[in-house]
């Protein structure tokens, strides 16, 4: 019984190290290329190419003789991709410096997870073919291996999402499913094939175990933690216009999400500028955050006397804020999604600031005409709703902030935009929207503000705002990468 359920065993494992694999690689590529929906995209069409192709080449193999044999060179083959996808960021850089952004995103999603998943796809035909002996047992031992091996997937996706990655990390995490991964492949170790297995197998583990305790960080970081919600850190940098000032910053997935001055406790963020020259024009009260971030924008409310509530999903971020920049004790901060707040709150705000642009991703389902309506039964008569996004407005990659200010004026909300500066695509956006007319000229407002009539409104049936921001999107991931990213290595 043990010889046939040995093969289970290495199914359920192989099932589960697929799903770690792919998780895993979406991370590994976010801090570079970021986690929206084209990079999603890349990493699953790559993970079901590579299973594809490792079907095909398992059942090729399967009509081989020596069949265990074979399972065990691709186990190990397995496990040597696995530990070796934490140490491929050098193929980031290879191809984001020489490549556009989806031929450089496609490229190293298939450097990255292809030869794991082709390994990982050819073992269940082999498991398959080796438990089948009569045509009658074929298709029983084909359901109960890939029901085995889903089954791991499953358990391994709440494994890596609600323990491993938070706790501890992606390279761990993939280092000890490489390791699981041997272990089982004992199983089918025989006194003809064990030496290849321990020449090959223990030199990769102990460069994983090695590189991964010799790995170095950047230089100015100060914290660094590894999540399901991916990369956050903390650096403090010397300013680029006065090397005797130190910026503290908080980083997602290396996007710069909150810069402060370390000595005066102030931002350096242009849109925090922006807001705080506006803050005058907007009614003072109850103040909500959808997207706390570092907190600088919330302590900046505080002291022009908004009572203050900040929303935000990454319990790290808040403990960020609290920890290392300062988030004022009086203000009541909430570990929520912005949506689920808005669809569950029943209080009332004079002025509700949207800042959960994260990098290039667009929070789609919180911007829709649906919750923009509940929305408003959340704001007192005269309130104001501000909304930081990028730069673009006009043309083609314009598009998503179009289809975004129609979805506002469609909710019947009265419509004003400024800018932090005059090139769209290194410039924030500060949308203003209002109950009632702002009879006032902002600070830096764009005028006259077109809205395009044949603009789509961004539904909860039909959440097209991310799909319209697409060339914007890439647009701003391909300078952050040249402009940011590479000049630092």
């Amino acid at each position: 019984m043990f010889n046939k359920n040995r093969f289970f065993l290495i199914s359920f494992i192989e099932g589960a190290s697929v799903m770690a694999a792919e998780i895993s690689g979406a991370k590994i590529i976010a801090p570079f290329f970021g986690s929206s929906l084209y990079v999603w995209s890349s990493v699953m069409a790559v993970t079901l190419g590579g299973l594809a192709s490792g079907y095909f080449l398992g059942g090729k193999l399967s009509k081989r003789e020596n069949k265990e044999t074979l399972l065990l060179y691709i186990l190990i083959a397995a496990v040597c991709c696995l530990c070796c996808m934490p140490f491929m960021g050098s193929v980031f850089y290879v191809s984001g410096a020489h490549f556009s952004l989806i031929p450089a995103v496609i490229f190293s999603v298939c450097v990255l997870i292809f030869p794991t998943m082709l390994c990982m796809g050819a073992t269940s035909p082999l498991i398959i073919s080796i438990l089948t002996h009569t045509s009658s047992q074929s298709g029983e031992n084909s359901g109960k291996i890939y029901a085995v091996s889903t089954v791991g997937g499953i358990l391994a996706t709440f494994l890596c999402g609600f323990y491993l990655l938070p706790t501890v990390g992606v390279t761990l995490t993939l280092i000890c499913f490489a390791v699981a991964l041997a272990l089982v492949s004992l199983l089918l170790l025989t006194k003809k094939i064990n030496k290849p297995f321990f020449v090959i197998i223990l030199p990769v583990l102990c460069f994983a175990f090695y590189s991964f305790s010799t790995s170095t960080q950047n230089r100015y970081t100060i914290y660094e933690t590894e999540g399901i919600l991916g990369k956050l850190e903390i650096r403090e940098e010397p300013s680029h216009a006065n090397s005797s000032i130190l910026i503290r910053k908080l980083l997602i997935n290396t996007i710069v999400q909150t810069e402060m001055n370390s000595d005066n406790r102030q931002s350096v963020s242009e849109y925090v500028h922006l807001l705080e020259k506006n803050c005058r024009y907007f009614s003072k009260g109850k103040a909500l955050v959808l997207g706390l971030g570092g907190g600088v924008v919330s302590n900046m409310l505080v002291s022009y006397g908004y009572k203050v509530t900040g929303v935000e999903f990454d319990e790290r971020i808040i403990e960020m804020a609290k920890r290392f920049f300062y988030l004022d004790s009086s203000i009541t901060v909430v570990c929520d999604d912005a949506r689920h707040y808005i669809n569950n709150s029943e209080q009332k705000y004079n002025l509700v600031i949207f800042d959960i642009f994260k990098a290039e991703e667009q929070p789609a389902h919180v911007i829709t005409i649906q919750s923009l309506l509940k929305l408003k039964t959340m704001l007192d008569t005269g309130a104001v709703v501000l909304i930081n996004t990028h730069g673009y407005l006009t043309g083609k990659i314009g598009l998503g902030t179009q289809c975004m200010l129609a979805t506002l004026k469609q909710s019947g909300f009265h419509l004003k935009v400024c800018a932090s500066g005059e090139e769209e695509a290194y410039r924030n956006l500060l949308i203003v929207a209002s109950l009632k007319l702002l009879n006032v000229s902002l600070h830096n407002e764009i005028y006259p503000l077109i809205i395009n009539d044949d603009s789509v409104i961004n539904d909860d049936d039909k959440p097209l705002m991310e799909l319209l921001n697409a060339a914007a999107n890439q647009e701003w991931r391909t300078n952050y990468i040249r402009n940011y990213i590479l000049r630092e290595h």
